[in-house]
This record gives structure tokens, C-alpha cells and sequence, in this order.
């Protein structure tokens, strides 16, 4: 058992889709991570400039460009890090990439596993949120953090009901084999200990917080006729330290690619 507990909230921004009539080209995750004893302090400070205390707080377009601002300036003030990864819907190479895999990954699902199909929404989904945790769980780590315990926590996007169980312990799974050998070589010496996830299905403080911060960050990935594109809010939050962003997209491709040539993940 260990002393520290952090919280890490994700939510997602974008359409997880490579059809010509979405809205961006970028498909998002978002994480936030602080310690668990700096929550009820983040909360109070932020219930105004985003909204916490009403029945329903704004967010993507009821929130205006200054509104934005704002909002970048006081979270580059509080005790939290951000983490942002992001997939390229547009980039040809990944488009190529992932609706080959679809049609592979579908056909090994049937055939050997009997199992039903998966769609390319739930398998960008999972590319995204794997590279935005891990990054966010190791940053803790490459800042100096200690032995803690992670509580994870997900907005409730749509996932079918039936696979909610499974999916959810498949990103645990793969979290813990790929920090574990990190934690165990470079930080604390044992494998890195994170509680089930869970999803934030009701209108909560954690939701509503996290749901503002993946509205403000995503205005820097929207086209840029989009009348909500900004620069600004992320400029921000990079300069001061608060947020960080990683472009999944390569990842992705390789770990598709690696796949489909018939090898394993290192």
C-alpha cells in the first residue's frame, strides 16, 4: 500500500473517424494529473471561470475566445499537468494504415476468437487513450514523483454497454505492461500500481473540470476556418509548463503496422 494517491482524469475531443466531413482533423485525449489531496483546492479555484457550480457548464462554443484565455492562465497556476495526444485523421499514411488494419484485426477476431467486430471508432479510441495515459503516468515519474497509487478516471463516451467491462480492463492491461518494466528499471523499483478504472458517468466536478479543459485545449487542433481556432490557450499552457502535446499519429502507424506484419510489441 502506498502514502501518495494521484488522480488522473482523460476525456477525448474530436470525432474518432477518417470521413471527410468531420469537423478537425485531429481526434484528442486529454489528461489531467494531480495529486488526490490537491483536488478539493483546483476545484474551488477553478468554480467560476469554468463553470462547476451550473446545472450546465459551458463548454466547445459557449466558451469564448477570452473565456479561454482565462481559463489557460489559471490552470497554468495550479497544481495539476496536463497531457495531450493527438492522431492526424488527415494524414494519408494513417488513413491508409488503419483501415487496412480494421479489415485485418476484424478478420484475426472472427476467425480465431469467434469474436464480434470492432469498429475503427473504438480502435482510435484505444490508440489515443493508451499513448495519452502512459504519458501522463510516467510524466509523474520523470518529475520526480515517487511510489503512489493512480486512480484513472474516463468520460463516458459511447461505448457499447456489452464491452464497457472488457475495454476498460484491456487499457489497465496494457498500461501496466508497458510501465511496469519502466517503473521496475528507472523510478520505483516495483511495478506501477493503477485502480480500475472507472468512467465518469455522472455530472460531477471531475467531469465537468475535465470536460472544460479538453474544450479550451482543443481549439488549437480545429481547422483554422473554424471561428473557434486559437493558438492562444495552448501557447499558454505550453509556457508555463503545464501542458504538454505528442503527436500519436507515427505511434499509431507503427504499432498498426507491427500488427499486421505478424509481430509482437516490444
Amino acid at each position: 500500500m502506498t502514502d501518495e494517491h494521484v488522480t488522473v482524469l482523460f476525456d477525448e475531443s474530436g470525432t474518432p473517424q477518417i470521413a471527410s466531413t468531420v469537423r478537425t482533423d485531429w481526434f484528442l485525449g486529454v489528461s489531467v494529473r494531480y495529486s488526490q489531496t490537491e483536488e478539493s483546492g483546483i476545484f474551488r479555484k477553478s468554480v467560476d471561470a469554468f463553470s462547476l457550480s451550473r446545472k450546465n457548464p459551458r463548454k466547445n462554443e459557449q466558451i469564448s475566445g477570452c473565456r479561454a484565455f482565462r481559463i489557460a492562465e489559471l490552470l497554468g497556476g495550479l497544481p495539476a499537468s496536463i497531457f495531450v495526444s493527438g492522431v492526424n485523421t488527415a494524414d494519408p499514411v494513417y488513413r491508409k494504415t488503419i483501415t487496412d488494419y480494421v479489415d485485418f484485426a476484424n478478420t484475426a477476431r472472427k476467425e480465431v476468437r469467434q469474436a464480434r467486430e470492432r469498429p475503427i471508432t473504438q480502435i482510435m479510441h484505444s490508440q489515443v487513450i493508451d499513448h495519452c495515459l502512459f504519458h501522463s503516468i510516467t510524466g509523474y515519474f520523470e518529475a520526480g514523483g515517487g511510489d503512489t497509487e493512480f486512480s484513472v478516471y474516463i468520460d463516458n463516451w459511447s461505448i457499447p454497454q456489452a464491452d464497457v467491462e472488457i475495454l476498460l480492463e484491456e487499457r489497465v492491461g496494457s498500461l501496466h505492461r508497458s510501465i511496469s518494466p519502466l517503473c521496475l528499471k528507472y523510478h520505483t523499483g516495483r511495478p506501477v500500481s493503477i485502480r480500475p478504472i472507472e468512467l465518469l458517468k455522472d455530472d460531477t466536478n471531475r467531469k465537468r473540470f475535465v470536460d472544460v479543459v479538453a474544450s479550451v485545449i482543443s481549439r488549437a487542433f480545429l481547422r483554422s476556418d473554424n471561428p473557434r481556432y486559437s493558438l492562444e490557450p495552448m501557447n499558454v499552457l505550453r509556457e508555463s509548463g503545464t501542458a504538454n502535446f505528442s503527436d500519436a499519429t507515427g505511434h499509431s502507424i507503427d504499432l498498426m503496422q507491427m500488427m499486421m506484419n505478424g509481430r509482437s510489441r516490444d
